[in-house]
C-alpha cells in the first residue's frame, strides 16, 4: 500500500497542529509522500499566510511602505511556528531574504503575485522537513520544480502539462519521505504559476498519481464530507461514499471542503481519495472513488447551496429564428469578463443566469443593461438580482429524476415557495432550483428532510 497525505492550512496553523501532522506521518509507514499547505487560521480572528502575502503584494505594488510591516508578520509567524517545534531558528531569516529577491528582482506584476503567493506553502514545507527529521523520520523537501510540476496558463488558468507525471515518476526512487508544498508548478521557462485557492489539493492528486499510489489521503478540520452545509441544516449527515463525479459537482457548487479539480489527475487510475481530520485521524473519513454501491439505496449524496444569482431575462417575438442570437448576447458577457452559469431557453424568451459575484459594482450592471439596450430588439426585459440557487446532488438522479422532481415540487409546495427555474445538469447527476433568496434557508432544510 503507497499513500500520499496532504494536509491544509487548518492542519498546520500552528505548532501543536503540526505535531499532530508529525505523528500521523509517523505512524503510517505507507504515507510515502506528504503535500502541505500556507498556515492557515488559528482562530476566527487570524490572517491565513497566503493572504498576508497577496496584502504584502498589493502594498508593495502600491508603493506604501507598509508592506514591512506585512512582511515582518509573515517572518514572525513562521518563527513561532518553528520556535513551538524546539527547531532553531536562524533559517527563518533566509525566508525574509528570499521575499525582498523577489521584490527587487521581479519586474511583472503576474509573476511577482504568484511568485510570493508560493512562499506560504513553499517556507512552510521547508520548515516542516526539517521538524519530521528531528522526530526520527528520514523526511526530504522536494520543490515544485524539482519533482517536475509543470503548468500551462490556458484561458488565464493554470493547466497540468501532460509531461508532469513522467516527471514525477523519477521521485519512487527517492527511499525518503518526501515533502512537497502545494499550491504551484512552473511554466517552461521556470517561472512560478500558482493554482486557484485550494489548489493544495491538486498538488497532492499530482503527486499521488506520479508516485503511482494506492490511496490519497487529504486532511483537513472535519472527520467527513458532510451531506449539506453545517448553517443550513442541523447535523446534516456524513458522507461515507461519493464518487469523482458526484463531488466535482457538490465542490463546484458549494462544498468548499474538496477542489473540484484535484479529481482530474486520479480520473481513471484506480487511486482513492480519503478525506480525513488531522485532530481525529482515526475516526470517520469520507472515501472518494470512481463509482459507489449504494447508489440505488441512496440516489442522492447531498444538497449544496450554490450561491446569489442574477437573471437577465429577455422575451423577443422569433428569437427562434434569429440565427446567432444565443452567441451575440454572449459576447456582451465575454466582453465584460462575466461567465454564464446556465441560458435556460423558450421559443421567444431566454435567461441568462450568472453568479452575483462577477458583477462588483453598479457601473458594471448598467454597462451591461446598455449593450443589451443597444443590440437587442427585445419585447421585453428585466433582470431579477435576488436569486439564491440550490444543487441537488446524485448519481441516482440518473435513473431516478421523475421522482425527484416529485419531491421537490411537494417539499416546496407545502411552504409556498416559487420556483423560478429549475435545470437538470447535462451529466444528469445534479439537478439546480432557484429561489428567492429569502426562502433558500427554508427550501433547502424541505428538500433536505425529503432528499436525505
Amino acid at each position: 500500500m503507497i499513500k500520499v497525505a496532504k494536509f491544509g492550512g487548518s492542519s498546520l496553523a500552528s505548532d501543536e497542529q503540526i505535531k499532530k501532522v508529525g505523528q500521523i506521518i509517523k505512524n503510517d509507514p505507507d504515507i510515502r509522500g506528504v503535500v502541505l499547505s500556507a498556515p492557515g487560521k488559528r482562530n476566527d480572528s487570524d490572517i491565513k499566510v497566503t493572504d498576508l502575502l497577496i496584502r504584502l503584494f498589493k502594498e508593495y505594488s502600491n508603493s506604501s511602505d507598509s508592506y514591512i510591516k506585512t512582511m515582518d508578520k509573515i517572518i514572525e509567524r513562521y518563527r513561532q511556528i518553528g520556535e513551538g517545534l524546539n527547531l532553531d531558528c536562524d533559517f527563518i531569516e533566509t525566508y525574509k531574504i528570499e521575499l525582498n529577491q523577489m521584490l527587487e528582482n521581479i519586474d511583472d506584476d503576474f509573476y511577482l503575485e504568484n511568485a510570493l503567493k508560493s512562499c506560504g506553502e513553499d517556507f512552510n514545507a521547508r520548515l516542516i522537513a526539517r521538524y519530521l527529521n528531528t522526530i526520527g523520520l528520514k523526511a526530504r523537501y522536494v520543490s515544485p520544480k524539482e519533482a517536475g510540476i509543470e503548468l500551462d496558463y490556458v484561458l488565464n488558468e493554470p493547466i497540468i502539462s501532460d509531461r508532469t507525471y513522467e516527471n514525477i515518476k523519477k521521485l519512487r526512487d527517492i527511499d525518503e519521505l518526501i515533502v512537497m508544498p502545494g499550491f504551484y508548478g512552473v511554466n517552461k521557462q521556470g517561472e512560478i504559476l500558482t493554482f486557484l485557492r485550494g489548489g493544495s489539493d491538486i498538488s497532492g492528486a499530482i503527486l499521488a498519481r506520479g508516485l503511482g499510489c494506492d490511496i490519497y489521503e487529504n486532511y483537513t478540520d472535519m472527520s467527513y464530507i458532510y451531506s449539506a452545509h453545517p448553517k443550513m441544516i442541523d447535523s446534516p449527515k456524513p458522507i461515507r461514499n461519493i464518487t469523482y463525479a458526484e463531488i466535482r459537482e457538490l465542490s463546484y457548487n458549494g462544498f468548499e471542503i474538496f477542489q473540484e479539480d484535484a479529481v482530474e489527475p486520479l480520473l481513471n487510475q484506480n487511486i482513492k481519495i480519503c478525506v480525513k481530520n488531522t485532530n481525529k485521524p482515526y475516526e470517520g473519513g469520507t472515501v472518494i472513488e470512481q463509482d459507489r454501491s449504494d447508489v440505488d439505496s441512496n440516489p442522492v449524496v447531498g444538497i449544496s447551496n450554490v450561491g446569489k444569482f442574477i437573471s437577465f431575462n429577455i422575451t423577443e417575438y422569433l428569437m427562434n429564428r434569429k440565427v446567432g442570437y444565443i452567441n451575440k448576447l454572449l459576447d456582451i458577457f465575454e466582453y465584460q469578463h462575466i461567465p454564464v452559469e446556465h441560458i435556460p431557453t423558450g421559443i421567444d424568451s431566454l435567461s441568462i443566469l450568472i453568479r452575483k459575484e462577477h458583477i462588483k459594482s453598479e457601473s458594471e450592471m448598467q454597462s451591461l443593461k446598455n449593450a443589451i439596450d443597444e443590440n437587442f430588439a427585445y419585447n421585453k426585459f428585466n433582470i431579477k438580482d435576488n436569486l439564491a440557487s440550490i444543487a441537488i446532488v446524485g448519481e441516482g438522479l440518473t435513473n431516478d429524476m421523475t421522482r425527484a422532481l416529485y419531491l421537490i415540487s411537494k417539499s416546496l409546495n407545502e411552504e409556498d415557495i416559487k420556483i423560478e427555474f429549475i435545470i437538470q445538469g447535462a451529466s444528469n447527476n445534479s439537478l439546480f432550483l432557484f429561489v428567492d433568496e429569502k426562502d433558500e434557508k427554508l427550501a433547502t432544510e424541505k428538500l433536505y428532510s425529503y432528499f436525505m
